[in-house]
């Protein structure tokens, strides 16, 4: 699939030790793993069958935790990162050229990471979709009128509230396509993060394969109307991402 403006685009997990997990999502989530080499290194792969799906590093500093960045493709990387400044957010990379497009990486005004990218390749189709791949995004906000102020007026996002049996929830739309997702943080000791979801075939069988491969269980499986059943795991050395099914036809 070609990339679109405003839609989440790739993934990277950042991991204490890559080795580790290079080992734990194939057995997990049923990717492949393979090596490219960027800027000088190795860097490992992930893929659903031919669909490359994200990266693999270690920490850039002391103290780095393991955790998922989300890519979002967007027209202009310079000018996107200069409007998340201006309406409130902060920048941690400047717009930086890599092998693959340009990149820069800033906070949503209460801290959540975002990294935001556009393909040097027109042509390139990086996307993927269906079992294995990222089918949702969200954002876990610690302000979250802020932080929805912020992905309208920086990015153009049109918002819609759903009630949900915990409080707001909230579809980030473009051109009237749902693109991802905003709620208020009810975790107090987890930072604002945008969380990843994975799509699979069977919540709870890999719920079993996570936690008997080193991984852990952070909400244990449960059942969201017209949504599916979804569970929130952390890998094995602690990166945390969400696994769903979308209810039966």
């Amino acid at each position: 699939m070609a990339y679109t403006t405003n839609r989440f685009c790739w993934t990277g997990i950042v991991s204490t030790d890559p080795d580790k997990v290079v080992g734990f999502y194939p057995e997990v989530l049923g990717w492949s793993a393979s090596t490219v080499e960027m800027d000088g290194s190795s860097m490992p792969i992930f893929a659903k069958g031919e669909q490359t799906l994200c990266h693999v590093r270690g920490p850039m500093m002391d103290g780095e935790p393991s955790h998922w960045n989300s890519y979002l493709r967007v027209d202009d990387v310079d000018a996107s990162t200069a409007a998340a400044k201006e309406h409130g957010g902060n920048v941690v990379v400047e717009p930086t050229d890599i092998a693959p497009g340009r990149f820069s990486v800033v906070t949503t005004p209460s801290g959540a990471h975002l990294h935001l990218f556009k393909e040097a390749d027109p042509a390139a189709q990086h996307i993927a979709d269906g079992p294995g791949a990222v089918g949702w995004v969200e954002l876990w906000s610690k302000d979250i009128d802020a932080d929805l102020s912020w992905l309208k007026a920086a990015f153009g996002y049109e918002v819609e509230q759903m009630q949900m049996p915990d409080g707001p929830y909230y579809i980030l739309k473009h051109g009237g396509e749902q693109r991802g997702g905003a709620m208020a943080s009810t975790n107090e000791k987890a930072p604002a993060m945008f969380l990843s979801w994975v799509s699979v075939a069977d919540v709870d069988e890999t719920v079993g394969r996570a936690t008997s491969h080193g991984g852990a269980v952070i909400a244990p499986a449960f059942d969201v109307p017209n949504v599916g059943r979804l569970a929130i795991l952390a890998d094995s050395t602690g990166g945390v991402f969400g696994v769903m099914t979308p209810p039966a036809s």
